[in-house]
């Protein structure tokens, strides 16, 4: 019997948590306060997407198909609202942040998070 193998999409938080960290590293050498809001932007896209990674992939089979379909309900709400969280306690706690610095960070890690995604996906 023959058996999908899961993609490997937990990799994918993996590998945006080193990409972050290295370019928040990177920025403090320049600008410490750009650096903290593209990291928080960058938390802000790869936490709920974790979130939902852990539910999306739960369940596996043909005859698991409501459970895939509720999971993928449940991990894509949750990734909605995680983000609107995010961004909320960010603007409410810390409205003296760098906007762009983290949008730029949000964008960014939701870009890489796209590329990696489809790639671990396909198998490649």
């Amino acid at each position: 019997m023959a058996s999908i193998k899961r993609p490997a999409v937990f990799r994918v938080t993996l590998i945006q948590c080193a990409v972050l960290l290295l370019t928040g590293l990177g920025l403090s050498f320049w600008k410490w306060s750009i650096a903290v809001a593209v990291v928080v932007g960058g938390m802000i896209a790869i936490i709920p997407h974790l979130y939902f990674t852990i539910f999306a992939f739960r369940f596996m089979g043909a005859r698991a198909t409501q459970d895939i379909a509720r999971s993928f309900y449940r991990g894509e709400t949750g990734k909605f609202v995680l983000t609107l969280v995010g961004f909320a306690c960010v603007f409410t706690g810390r409205p003296e942040i760098d906007p762009i610095g983290l949008f730029g960070g949000y964008l960014a890690m939701l870009m890489l998070q796209i590329g990696l995604v489809g790639r671990a996906v396909s198998g490649k």
